[in-house]
């Protein structure tokens, strides 16, 4: 993602069966850091996949609800409370890896204090630096960065100003 998107936190993780099955707004993450093809559960014993993308929001994304955490459980892990499981584009369907599901934490950003900035697919093998492995998926390993949400400070008030008496009798 280039520099001016990791300043937004994510509003979004879903799935896409194709690059451009992602809805307007979204962001396919269509290769890896090595630079391959991204296309998670595409491999032996399946006959297509699925792409990882991320959504930041656009210009209303101070209203929207922030990603605060993804994980990558089992099919057989029961869904974390407080956790959606990643929407499917254009709807679910049985190409992306049944053994593991991504679910997404969404809070408002008043109530959030750090946020997920960035997603980053890898090979297994391949450490990232200031990310942190949320898990793998088919022959990927699954990457966030995380920061500290900046917190949209109020309006300051002006003070109410004394006029002395002398300004007071002024008259124009």
């Amino acid at each position: 993602m280039a520099a001016a998107e990791e300043a937004a936190p994510l509003t979004g993780v879903a799935w896409a069966a194709a690059p451009e099955a992602a809805p307007a707004g979204w962001t396919v993450i269509a290769v890896t850091v090595e630079g391959a093809a991204a296309n998670v559960g595409k491999g032996f014993g399946h006959k297509s996949g699925g792409y990882l993308c991320v959504s930041t929001g656009g210009a209303q994304a101070a209203a929207e609800p922030v990603v605060t955490d993804v994980q990558v459980l089992s099919d057989r892990s029961p869904q974390p409370a407080g956790y959606t499981r990643a929407p499917e584009f254009p709807e679910p369907r049985t190409g992306v890896s049944r053994k593991k599901r991504v679910y997404v934490k969404l809070l408002p950003p008043d109530a959030a204090d750090t946020a997920v900035f960035d997603i980053k697919l890898s090979s297994k093998s391949k450490a990232l630096p200031s990310y942190m492995k949320i898990g793998e998926m088919g022959n990927f390993a699954i990457w966030c960065k995380k920061g500290p949400l900046p917190k949209s400070s109020p309006r300051p008030v002006p003070k109410p100003r004394t006029l002395s008496a002398g300004l007071k009798q002024l008259s124009l």
